[in-house]
């Protein structure tokens, strides 16, 4: 039995039902998590919440790609949106990264340079508002002794980027005082409706099948950290598909300017989240001169640090570092520890950066070696990058998940799945977690393997066809 789309195009039935069954699940449970108890206080119960939604979202995805694009695209972006109003219903559940956010957002309003001092500092005590500062019953309130803080970290300057403070400082001047948490993510949800909006674009330009937009859509990761969490990471995932979006174009005549902007673009995304300066090198798969193009983008990005640090540093100087220096210790990247995939090999911690970055440098040079195009570059260098490093924090892969949506590439998907049990392992303070970690990574790193064999097999005839007005593809083509 089949149901006809308003192209005249027929959606069998029963997948039309799947994918509606499954994306309502997702909604429903982006409004528990959303509107249910934090991770502490329901701890492990959370996780299984995410998983039953992580299964809600595989079953939407491949039911999308047996329907007719239009329908399967316009389903994905409608459930899509759906989930991150859902997300709305409640407090971050698992993070607390944006009370910085709306303190360093205080601060810039005041007139003071983020990177000054910490929010301790008696410098800045005339800025604290009982929201972030809460009296000895708000402290209760969140498990807190007296005279705490829901600021991570207060002793610390921010550790944030340029563009990432400009942000905080916009949000906070548009949304006011008394917005609370509702103002940061809320600006999470735009910048993921842009991204939605934008993701179609980038896939029809780089000659995707459309119905991709569906594994990102419909994942629990953006909903969760992007809008839930407020997490600014939403703000670079949206430069980098537009960085991809825009160089994708073919004609000779614009190729100056796609360079420049997709170059800027991707200075833009670092100057939020560090590490998307690598996606310059996925460039190089673009155009006949690919190594002007390169050189074009890495200056355009260059300039773009430069003019937004510059003002920082002529306040502050060597202080616009911030806590960055000291987040790697705490992390345990200068000590070898956090270097997952590398333990799970027997390397010991103190060569374990060598190798990780080996690692990292060895997909470097099969991107220049091979030039890919940009997408599936940028998800290789990116997933490189994550694996290598293997973080605690799941949201830094929803970046990757946004470029392997781009590339048509599901299997990087797995490395956002793996941040999930480390990071509640880490959190729930489990005496396991590294080696849950290990494990969660290192399966991971054994899917997107696998996934890039299978995609490099030579295509069979019948895969090629033309069913239904477009052309047939798998999950791992």
């Amino acid at each position: 039995m089949t149901r006809t789309d308003r192209l005249g195009v027929r959606a069998p039935l029963p997948w039309l039902l799947a994918f509606i069954a499954a994306s309502t699940v997702g909604v429903v449970l982006s409004a528990v998590v959303a509107s249910g108890r934090p991770i502490l206080a329901s701890r492990w119960s959370l996780l299984w919440q995410l998983a039953a939604w992580a299964v809600a979202w595989i079953v939407a995805v491949v039911a999308a790609f047996h329907l007719p694009r239009r329908t399967a695209v316009a389903g994905a972006l409608l459930a899509g949106t759906a989930l991150r109003l859902a997300a709305l219903a409640g407090p971050p559940t698992t993070s607390d990264d944006l009370y910085r956010y709306s303190w360093d957002g205080r601060v810039q309003a005041a007139g003071v340079d983020p990177y000054r001092a910490a929010p301790e500092s008696a410098t800045l005590a005339g800025l604290r508002e009982p929201w972030l500062w809460p009296g000895a019953a708000g402290c209760a309130d969140i498990h807190r002794p007296p005279g705490c803080t829901r600021i991570n970290r207060p002793g610390q300057r921010t550790i944030y980027p340029p563009v990432a403070e400009a942000w905080f400082a916009t949000v906070y001047r548009v949304a006011g005082i008394g917005s609370r948490y509702k103002a940061w993510q809320v600006a999470g949800l735009l910048t993921e409706v842009a991204v939605l909006a934008l993701l179609p674009v980038a896939l029809g330009r780089w000659r995707r099948d459309p119905r991709w937009v569906a594994l990102y859509a419909l994942c629990p990761a953006p909903v969760l950290e992007v809008v839930n969490n407020g997490h600014v990471d939403g703000l670079a995932v949206l430069c980098m598909v537009a960085a991809l979006a825009v160089a994708a174009g073919s004609d000779p005549r614009g190729a100056v300017a796609r360079d420049v902007v997709a170059g800027a673009l991707i200075g833009a995304a670092a100057l939020v989240k560090l590490y998307p300066a690598v996606l310059v090198l996925a460039l190089v798969g673009v155009g006949t001169r690919s190594w002007v193009s390169v050189a074009r983008a890495g200056v355009a990005g260059v300039v773009v640090v430069a003019v937004a640090y510059a003002q920082h540093v002529a306040r502050v100087g060597v202080h616009v570092l911030g806590y960055l220096p000291g987040y790697l210790r705490e992390e345990h990247y200068t000590t070898g520890g956090r270097f997952l995939l590398a333990s799970l090999v027997r390397v010991p911690h103190g060569p374990a950066a060598w190798v990780s970055a080996a690692f990292v440098i060895a997909a470097c040079t099969s991107v220049l070696w091979r030039r890919p195009p940009a997408p599936a570059a940028a998800a290789l260098l990116l997933g490189a990058v994550l694996l290598a490093a293997s973080p605690v924090q799941p949201w830094y892969a929803v970046s990757l998940l946004a470029v392997a949506t781009v590339a048509g590439q599901p299997w990087w998907a797995g490395v956002a799945v793996a941040g999930y049990p480390y990071f509640f392992a880490v959190i729930l303070a489990d005496r396991h977690a590294v080696g849950i970690g290990q494990v969660a990574y290192g399966m991971a790193c054994a899917l997107a393997v696998l996934g890039a064999a299978l995609a490099a097999r030579p295509s069979r005839p019948r895969d090629q066809r033309v069913t239904s007005g477009a052309t047939s593809t798998t999950l791992l083509s």
